[in-house]
């Protein structure tokens, strides 16, 4: 693997790591939390409708790509099967889609734990296509980034903005919300790997596990009006399921407890768990002592606004 080319780039206070030439650009990859998420029920497609606020963190992915003859990937540090990576699979589909004579280099740097529940490769997918409208000087408009997101997976469409949004469909209709007022999260990530993860938490759902969306509407009524998000509002169709079919988000799910944490949410499908604190010398010490004591993977985030990550 030859060295990566660094350029001078300047990291601005919004979190964006800015374009240097239209040739090699780079940007941070945010993460995300479901505030709510419901699932309505099952399509004729086989995909599930769900209702969801959807919030990216700061957990943050780096992807970097320059112009290049051919299309490569590489991730330092983690072990990464290209032809299975969406990130890659976003990149070919988008260069065959639009007829594009181009390549591209790209070097992703992982910190979004995966599988979690958490949206990393989703999110680092939606970076690519934006980065690759530019370098290839494509010029497609938002909504047609949208809709070629939606072929790519269910939550790429989100992160080509990020932010609070209203989620629905299969994940395609996005309405933007203003920043939630949340505070700090803690983020606790069971130590478990699942072979086709989501494909897997859905197939276990049942009719009894189906809302109506009207919690998420009315969490997005609240955020609309400038208020907060009550816990009582915070429901994820997911967490039954996920604390019956995977005994580590129960076990975590009992350690929060055990510290005297009681509002307690999953996120997507899971594993991760987390919980919402207002200061965040709290969050770091409830961190730390989950981390150290209890030996879970933790992190403190806070949330990230829209505006950071546009291209």
């Amino acid at each position: 693997m030859h060295g990566l080319h660094c350029s001078k780039n300047s990291e601005s206070k919004n979190n964006f790591i800015g374009l240097e030439k239209d040739m090699n650009m780079e940007i941070k990859a945010p993460a995300k939390v479901n505030l709510s998420l419901e699932i309505l029920g099952k399509r004729l497609d086989g995909f599930h409708d769900i209702s969801s606020i959807t919030q990216t963190i700061s957990l943050f992915d780096k992807l970097q790509i320059e112009r290049d003859d051919q299309l490569t990937l590489e991730s330092p540090g983690f072990e990464l099967h290209s032809n299975k990576n969406i990130v890659y699979s976003a990149a070919k589909k988008m260069r065959e889609q639009y007829s594009v004579n181009l390549g591209a280099r790209m070097v992703l740097q992982k910190k979004i734990p995966v599988s979690a529940g958490l949206g990393g490769g989703s999110s680092d997918a939606a970076a690519a296509i934006k980065i690759l409208n530019k370098i290839w000087k494509l010029n497609l408009p938002l909504q047609e980034l949208i809709s070629f997101a939606s072929t790519i997976g269910s939550d790429v469409p989100f992160f080509l903005e990020g932010g609070t949004s209203f989620v629905q469909g299969r994940g395609e209709l996005i309405r933007e919300l203003p920043d939630c007022k949340i505070g700090w999260l803690v983020i606790v990530v069971p130590n478990v790997r699942l072979e086709k993860k989501t494909k897997s938490m859905y197939s276990n759902l049942t009719e009894n596990n189906y809302t109506s969306g009207g919690l998420s509407r009315k969490l997005e009524a609240r955020i609309r009006n400038g208020g907060d998000c009550p816990p009582q509002l915070m429901f994820n169709g997911f967490l039954e399921v996920a604390k019956e079919s995977i005994p580590a988000v129960e076990k975590a799910f009992s350690i929060f407890n055990t510290v005297g944490v009681h509002e307690i949410h999953l996120t997507g499908s899971g594993p991760s768990l987390f919980t919402i604190v207002k200061r965040k010398e709290i969050a770091t010490a409830l961190s730390l002592l989950l981390t150290h004591k209890y030996q879970l993977e933790s992190y403190v985030v806070g949330n990230v606004s829209r505006d950071t990550f546009q291209v």
